[in-house]
């Protein structure tokens, strides 16, 4: 399996590819346990941990788009519009930049997201502004 930085450049879906492919190998390695075939015990949770990455990729590209959407000004740009959103984890900036494109390909904007801010807890408690910037194409 791949490390996380290379999970964060792949597409997603390569990343749901791999996933299936992880899941039914996951599969056949508790059959083979269950009718006691299984020579690699430690694989089983090899697997596991390889799925729980995967599945953590692409929950983490699902939370920057929906925090980039609901920003009040990339909102305001993408009203009335339908558009697609491509997820990528730059280092440099230690943030997820997300590009929004219309159905023709052309680009409405970019945002960058920093879902490592610390939320407050409470009902009273503002939430913070997880958009760090954003760039609205003219």
């Amino acid at each position: 399996m791949a490390n996380i930085v290379e999970l964060n450049q792949m597409s997603n879906d390569k990343l749901e590819k791999t996933l299936e492919e992880a899941r039914e190998e996951m599969f056949n390695l508790r059959f083979q346990k269950a009718s006691a075939r299984l020579e690699d015990t430690s694989r089983l949770r090899q697997v596991r941990r390889d799925i729980a990455q995967l599945e953590t990729v692409l929950h983490q590209r699902e939370l920057a788009t929906q925090a980039a959407a609901a920003d009040p000004d990339i909102a305001t740009m993408l009203k009335g519009k339908e558009w697609v959103a491509n997820a990528r984890y730059v280092y440099e900036d230690s943030a997820w930049q997300v590009e929004f494109n219309d159905k023709g390909g052309k680009r409405l904007g970019t945002a960058w997201v920093n879902l490592n801010k610390v939320r407050p807890k409470g009902r009273a408690a503002a939430r913070p502004r997880l958009v760090v910037r954003h760039e609205v194409a003219r």
